[in-house]
């Protein structure tokens, strides 16, 4: 290394403080530049971090509701990326779902094919109801007219369908529906006029056949009522309508009714013209010449006529007399039999009821003969005869009593039997056998002779009740007396 010497040394120092200095403020640059860059990478990353971060949105379309997640930003992307397609027409609107959420609310336009006055119309809309539509398409619609959708009759508020809102129109010379397409026809109100039974109705109507334009008018077609012309005729202006209405007539006949309708002017040609033929010998109330008139009611009457014959059960009386031959006590029956009586009747029926009978004879096959008991005279007295022994003389309560009174009915077997077996009449005396035995004669005063053959519950002690036969009057007032007991 060459030597410098001391002035040299002194001029070459300088140059070398220089050339430090000028290091010196590279590196001080170099640093300066290298701390950009990494300042620079450091915000580019915190940008990119955060500008990467996915999006959530929420799509509604066509009913489906999806939630995704995703990196675009630009949403006809989103829903192209999910599969729906949006149609020229169709409406997206970018809504705040709240949470960091994006909602695409997608409303599909319709097409609509309207026809009214002639001409058609092809519409894109969102219109939600009928009248919006028609609003949106400058179509007025009167109180007569009527509006269909696909062929149905809606209200003017029903809604589209599909729902929809805002509409474009175009005219267009084709009366074809779009494919697809929801159709709706306005109907207008045509002028027509009913006769009705002579009395002259104007009225108008958008309703397709005559019967539909009658209901609309309010006027009723009854069974078997005329119209011209027929009711399924198509309704176009001015269409003459003759409506004539049937009378109804309510048929009564023997077994059965009916309703006819009827054009005709009497009631016999009104039955003939509904095929009722009377049965032999009837007749009509009112009468067949009588005129037709609405809502009456024709009887027909049939009369007939038979003979009955009734037959009536008669039983045989029981009736008492008086033979003198009989001792006291004794009774003798002679026995009857029933009967039966026999009545005739003509008997009148109408419609099958009878309606009256008239009694033709009345008689006997066989008649009823009565059962005759017979029994001794009484024999009243104030003292017993002379001629017969008395055994001794009793104080009685004596009552009467004869079978009415014994409490069975006429129709017991046992009915006016003793307890002997005798038939209660004159001379028979109910008693208290340990008072006096049955079996004993005796003579009691204002009744006469008598023999103790019964028995009874209210009979007791000094007590005797005197038999008197049914049907007699009984003058016996019950009393005490003195009666004979006869040896």
């Amino acid at each position: 290394m060459p030597r410098l010497d001391g002035r040299a040394a002194r001029g070459w120092l300088p140059r070398l403080n220089d050339r430090a200095g000028e290091g010196s403020l590279l590196l001080d640059h170099s640093r300066r530049r290298h701390l950009a860059i990494l300042v620079t990478v450091l915000i580019v990353s915190v940008f990119g971090f955060v500008l990467l971060q996915p999006r959530k949105v929420r799509v509604e379309a066509d009913g489906r509701d999806v939630t995704l997640s995703t990196h675009l930003a630009n949403n006809a992307a989103v829903l192209a990326g999910i599969g729906v397609r949006v149609a020229p027409g169709d409406r997206v609107t970018a809504l705040d779902g709240g949470s960091g959420i994006d909602v695409l609310k997608v409303e599909r336009a319709h097409d609509v094919t309207l026809r009214a006055d002639g001409l058609t119309y092809h519409l894109h809309t969102h219109a939600l109801t009928i009248d919006q539509l028609l609003a949106e398409a400058s179509i007025a619609v009167g109180d007569r007219d009527s509006v269909l959708q696909d062929g149905a009759l809606v209200s003017l508020n029903a809604p589209v369908e599909p729902p929809q809102l805002f509409a474009s129109r175009t005219a267009l010379d084709s009366a074809r529906p779009l494919a697809g397409a929801v159709v709706i026809d306005v109907r207008r109100a045509v002028p027509f006029t009913v006769d009705e039974d002579g009395h002259e109705i104007v009225s108008s109507s958008s309703r397709p056949t005559v019967a539909q334009a009658l209901r609309e008018a309010g006027l009723t077609v009854g069974p078997g009522d005329r119209v011209t012309p027929d009711l399924q005729a198509p309704l176009v202006t001015d269409t003459r309508i003759e409506l004539l209405h049937a009378k109804a007539v309510t048929v009564t006949l023997p077994n059965d009714h009916q309703v006819i309708y009827t054009f005709e002017r009497t009631v016999g040609d009104a039955l003939r013209s509904a095929n009722i033929a009377l049965p032999a010998g009837a007749f009509t109330e009112p009468p067949l010449e009588t005129a037709v008139s609405p809502g009456m009611s024709v009887r027909v009457v049939q009369l007939s006529a038979s003979r009955s014959v009734e037959r009536e059960y008669v039983a045989n009386r029981t009736v008492y007399k008086v033979d003198p031959n009989l001792a006291p006590g004794e009774t003798r029956a002679v026995a009857g039999h029933d009967g039966v009586r026999v009545r005739r009747y003509d008997v009148a029926y109408v419609n099958g009821h009878e309606v009256s009978r008239t009694l033709l004879d009345e008689s006997y096959d066989p008649p009823p003969v009565d059962t005759i008991v017979f029994y001794p005279p009484q024999r009243g007295a104030g003292d017993a005869p002379g001629s017969l022994q008395v055994a001794r003389t009793l104080n009685v309560y004596a009552t009467w009593y004869n079978a009415a009174s014994s409490g069975r009915s006429s129709s017991d077997p046992a009915y006016g039997h003793t307890a002997t077996g005798a038939i209660v009449t004159y001379g028979i005396v109910a008693v208290d056998p340990t008072v006096i035995p049955l079996g004993t004669k005796m003579f009691i005063p204002g009744y006469g002779y008598a023999v103790a053959a019964d028995t009874g519950g209210a009979v007791k002690g000094y007590i005797i009740d005197l038999g008197y036969p049914d049907g007699v009057t009984v003058d016996w007032r019950s009393k005490w007396l003195d009666i004979y007991i006869l040896s």
